[in-house]
């Protein structure tokens, strides 16, 4: 086969065309191929042949082909020694650049190096590789043609899409090819001969200050320059744009420099993105706050401003209160909005000078510059909090919520950025437990707090899988007769270690550690299964009552799942009674009443524990499908010889229950006395030391559980 013909085939002749794939990408040379290979019908007749690397091209020299696709992106090739020998072998071959996205960077460098054009090889189809590898071949073939070397690759830079021009010796113009002139703005005969300071003016985009001309300092030095990055090309009657450059000299045969040649592009769009991609990389998105990466950067340039000032800063942790309430009744958008309302509201309680950053969901940073002392975040705080506690209006509604804050002072409680914002979170957790919507400063105290709380959700993480967990039955028994009615399950833990742990501190740290409700459904499970065993045995233990946190109703699955274990149990839902707190109906009244009314048309009780210690609304009382309330120990100790206005208190309250169709259950009984004037006050049952304290199954089935006569 003939491989390059003597004559020039015009555009409307066939073509046979010897292509050489050079790309160490073996599924980018297939697809290569393949894009080439001819088909019937097909005008132009191209032969390809591809390599892994440069090291076969001497072997190949004497097969010149017309065309390179050239990945110059190979292993263990240097740039430099891509070109020297591409130079050596196949000089007078045209080069077209295969490229991707992340590296159209290299792709045009080669083009500055001598390459005629780059193309995306993953995405360009058949057709258009096809007819523009035609133009190439075709302009190649023309050019080298034309007697003078200047001109050879004329039709070539005719093609390109990046903006050529030639200067003379004095910095004038004597080509620009047509990218250029469209660059430019400009027209053949406006260029020709034209001084390029003239033609092309050229600042710095962050000072706007003018910046000497890359050619005039090619004519001046003899060497190769590039403009630096953000150079803006300003044009007559089209906005500016950002350009690129590489500028070379053009020397004669005695190696003087002759002229000067510069390509160029249009980087604007792709400096744009970069601006983009840089600021998301440093700002959160929904806020436009710095992240905690760009905190964590700013805290150490603060941090060595302070030391060499020798001068305080204060570091502040903020955590919004109630704020999943919101996505839970509003949605994450309302959520969304009331995030941005916050960080408004931070900007105008700080100077400039403060940095505010959004460390992720609720929870804020905001690091006070170098001279901020104790008074001065005290001072923060407070304002945080005014703003922060006003309504916020969330689609229409208004939302409250409320702030949580924990400081760190440099150098008082740290000498390093970790120190600081760890003392500053370990301040925060404290205002969470000590009730929220407070501010706390870090102290050597809260150390303890937290080593133990790290202890002890560790050890209930550990007694979850090694089976510590038990639980006890404390019975409730009518006070009419003193027989059984029921009883209450409680979850008990005995640490190898620490012996039996009290209830009070464990049950309060799965409440913050989100374990509470892995706990609540084991115990669920428990009670179920124990009563099954109760029920099968023929035994008699009325219902068994269990405790739900708030946390637990919460869960969207939870009627689900309850309904699921009854049903796997076998049991009728009337031996299940589910005991909850006045705050966990008053934090959701409506969803707690649509879950609450679904349980209750199961069969099983609803109870109010530790009625008159929280919110004692009313309104909940008919609104939702309660059954019983729990009076709490507090009305109930020493009831019997308490004043008249507490005794008269409990009676309103259990005449109430009464007219209400209630049960009434007292906690915490301990002496004959208060029994009997609760019975006498019209209590139905009662529970507490008077009668056991809570038994392991066992001990509570020998002394309270007797089989069927």
């Amino acid at each position: 086969m003939v491989l390059c013909k003597d004559k020039p085939r015009g555009e409307g002749e066939t073509m046979d065309m010897r292509i050489l794939i050079v790309s160490a990408d073996a599924a980018e040379r297939r697809r290569m191929q393949r894009l080439l290979r001819s088909a019937p019908g097909d005008e132009d007749q191209i032969s390809c042949h591809g390599v892994a690397a440069l090291d076969e091209l001497p072997r190949l020299a004497g097969d010149v082909p017309e065309l390179i696709l050239l990945n110059p992106h190979l292993t263990d090739d240097a740039e430099g020694d891509i070109w020297r020998i591409l130079s050596a072998y196949y000089h007078t071959v045209p080069i077209v650049v295969l490229a991707c996205d992340s590296t159209l960077m290299q792709a045009r460098q080669a083009v500055v190096r001598g390459a005629v054009t780059h193309v995306l090889s993953a995405t360009i189809g058949r057709e258009p590789l096809r007819q523009m590898l035609r133009a190439v071949v075709i302009a190649t073939r023309r050019a080298g043609a034309d007697a003078g070397a200047h001109h050879q690759y004329r039709a070539v830079t005719e093609a390109m899409a990046d903006g050529v021009l030639t200067t003379d010796a004095r910095g004038c113009i004597d080509y620009a090819n047509p990218a250029a002139l469209r660059l430019l703005n400009a027209s053949a005969p406006d260029v020709q001969g034209t001084p390029i300071g003239q033609l092309m003016a050229l600042r710095d985009a962050e000072t706007q200050v003018q910046i000497e001309h890359p050619v005039l300092r090619v004519l001046a030095t003899g060497g190769v320059v590039r403009l630096s990055g953000g150079c803006v090309l300003t044009r007559q009657g089209d906005p500016d744009i950002m350009i690129q450059d590489a500028t070379s000299p053009i020397r004669d045969s005695a190696g003087a420099v002759s002229g000067v040649v510069m390509t160029f592009h249009d980087i604007t769009s792709a400096h744009a993105l970069k601006q983009q991609v840089d600021h998301l990389a440093w700002h959160d998105f929904l806020t436009g706050l710095p992240n905690r990466f760009a905190a964590q950067r700013h805290l150490e340039q603060i941090l060595a401003e302070a030391k060499v000032r020798a001068v305080p800063l204060a570091v502040m942790y903020l955590d919004l209160d109630k704020f999943k309430a919101v996505n839970d009744h509003h949605g994450h958008a309302a959520g969304d909005a009331l995030l941005i309302s916050v960080t408004t509201r931070l900007r105008a309680c700080f100077r400039s000078i403060d940095l505010i950053s959004r460390q992720g969901g609720d929870e804020f940073l905001v690091l006070m510059a170098p001279g901020s002392a104790r008074i001065d975040a005290t001072q923060a705080a407070e304002r945080i909090h005014d703003a922060i506690a006003r309504p916020h209006q969330v689609d229409g509604t208004e939302v409250k919520v409320g702030c949580s804050i924990g400081i760190a002072l440099f150098p008082e409680h740290g000498n390093c950025g970790d120190a600081l914002l760890r003392h500053a979170d370990t301040a925060l957790q404290a205002a969470k437990v000590e009730g929220r919507n407070t501010w706390r400063f870090f102290s050597r105290s809260l150390l303890a707090n937290v080593v133990e709380r790290r202890q002890m959700e560790d050890g209930m993480r550990r007694a979850m899988c090694e089976g510590e967990f038990e639980l006890h039955y404390q019975p409730k028994i009518r006070l009419s007769d003193g027989t059984l009615c029921g009883c209450e399950a409680l979850l008990r833990w005995q640490h190898p270690d620490w012996g039996w742990v009290a209830p009070g501190r464990f049950i309060r740290s799965a409440e913050e550690c989100g374990l509470i409700v892995t706990l609540g459904r084991w115990v669920m499970r428990e009670a179920l299964a124990q009563a099954r065993l109760w029920q099968n045995s023929g035994l008699r233990f009325g219902a068994i009552a269990i405790n739900v946190s708030t946390l637990e109703l919460a869960q969207v699955d939870f009627a689900d799942y309850l309904e699921h274990q009854i049903d796997v149990s076998g049991l009728a839902a009337s031996r299940l009674q589910l005991e909850l707190t006045e705050s966990a109906m008053m934090h959701d009244m409506r969803g707690a009443g649509g879950v609450l009314q679904r349980l209750k048309d199961t069969g099983l009780s609803l109870a109010i524990d530790d009625f008159g210690t929280g919110y004692s609304s009313l309104s909940y009382l008919a609104e939702l499908p309660i059954d019983l309330l729990k009076v709490d120990r507090s009305f109930v100790h020493g009831i019997d010889h308490a004043d008249t206005r507490r005794q008269t208190l409990l009676r309103a309250v259990l005449a109430l229950v009464d007219n209400l169709g209630l049960s009434a259950v007292a906690e915490g009984i301990e002496t004959s006395a208060e029994m009997t004037f609760l019975a006498d006050a019209g209590c139905g049952q009662g529970q507490g030391y008077y009668y056991s304290q809570a038994l392991d199954a066992c001990s509570f089935e020998r002394r309270f559980l007797a089989p069927p006569q």
